[in-house]
Order: C-alpha cells, then structure tokens, then sequence
C-alpha cells in the first residue's frame, strides 16, 4: 500500500479528505449507536478500526472503505460524500 508523498502537490488536499472521512466514521457509527467492537461483524478488526478513527491515515485501501461502507448499509459512493 502507498502512502502519500509529502513531497507531493497533492499532499495536503488528500490528508484533508483522509481527516474528512475520519470524521465522518465516527459520526456514522455513533449516530447507530455502535461500539468500536460492533465493526468486527464487518471484517474490520477492532484494532484496525480504532487505528482508523485515531490516525486518518490508517485508511490506505479501497477495501477498507468498502468494508466501511458495507458496515453503515452505504454504497461506497456515499460514504465518500464528503
């Protein structure tokens, strides 16, 4: 998996949608009432999700954010309606 470059002109505008879908985990999963743990009926470990509710950067794949989108009923689209 690549992580962004530093260096990169895109740097900052892509950890700023990093931070962006972040923030919009956490909402997703309080609005539910749901608990770090419930994630791992979505294929998601505890520790992987609380790494990615901590560090925005800990979501690297697109495979996280289908999994993501699958555990709040979205399509990955929506999820992404940032």
């Amino acid at each position: 998996m690549q992580r962004p470059n530093p260096d990169s002109v895109y740097y900052h505008e892509f950890m700023q949608l990093q931070r962006k879908l972040c923030a919009r985990i956490v909402s997703l999963r309080k609005n539910r009432n749901l608990v770090q743990e419930d994630m791992a009926d979505y294929e998601i470990s505890i520790r992987q999700y609380q790494r990615m509710e901590q560090d925005p950067t800990a979501i690297v794949s697109l495979w996280q954010v289908f999994k993501l989108a699958k555990a709040h009923n979205l399509e990955v689209h929506e999820l992404l309606d940032l």
